[in-house]
């Protein structure tokens, strides 16, 4: 971590390449290349037009400093040892080519949310960085103890965990006063032995994930987000 909005990635250090957002690198010293990744085999392709993400990865290979940020959200720095995670898939910056990936739909999502139900399952072994709109708070999960989140507000949870999406009756009122399907009437349930982050906003992080070719953030990472978009 540079800093807890940038990220500095030491390509040597991870086998000479690393696999980030389009439109993250904002600088790198040393030499290096990059390529938009295709969709990683026609099943995540299916799953990719089937959910409407717009999840565009890049490739950076060489050696020397790439540094990595996304419109200056705050960045989790995680690593996993032959473990497994589902992410968010806008919350996903970036991972070490050890870890294999897959696009995943939570069980009993379809048609009862607009979008930030299709996620990101990751396992192997090597680092992975996530953004977060704010400082992350980590909620253990226990059998006598569930957690219920906002799915706008839930990042990642660990392996075990399969949540359900839970429809609140009680609080269908709230719509009509809200205007909202999100939180307090459908939430994530986590039920089981793990652990859920949570950042401190109902809102979707803002990121150049969610249009590639606009430019993102603006700046070297938005040039290249433009780039690699097409």
């Amino acid at each position: 971590m540079q800093n807890k909005k940038l990220l500095r990635v030491n390509l040597q250090a991870c086998g000479g390449q690393v696999l980030a957002k389009a439109g993250s690198m904002v600088a790198y010293q040393g030499r290096m290349t990059f390529t938009r990744l295709g969709s990683g085999g026609i099943d995540k392709w299916l799953k990719k037009k089937i959910s409407g993400e717009q999840f565009t990865l890049m490739q950076a290979q060489g050696e020397g400093n790439l540094f990595l940020a996304d419109a200056a959200n705050d960045i989790i720095l995680l690593q996993l040892q032959g473990e497994s995670i589902t992410v968010e898939a806008l919350n996903l910056l970036a991972f070490t080519p050890g870890i294999s990936w897959d696009i995943e739909l939570i069980r009993g999502a379809a048609g009862m949310l607009a979008g930030g139900l299709w996620t990101v399952a990751l396992s192997g072994t090597g680092y992975l960085a996530l953004i977060c709109k704010g400082e992350p708070l980590t909620l253990q999960v226990t059998p006598d103890r569930p957690v219920f989140a906002d799915p706008n507000a839930t990042v990642a949870w660990s392996q075990g965990l399969n949540p359900r999406v839970h429809v609140d009756a009680n609080l269908s009122s709230l719509k009509g006063i809200f205007g909202s399907t999100h939180g307090e009437i459908f939430q994530l349930a986590f039920e089981g032995q793990g652990f859920v982050v949570i950042q401190p906003s109902e809102e979707a992080p803002k990121t150049s994930l969610q249009d590639p070719s606009s430019g993102g953030g603006g700046g070297a990472g938005g040039i290249l987000g433009g780039i690699l978009g097409h």
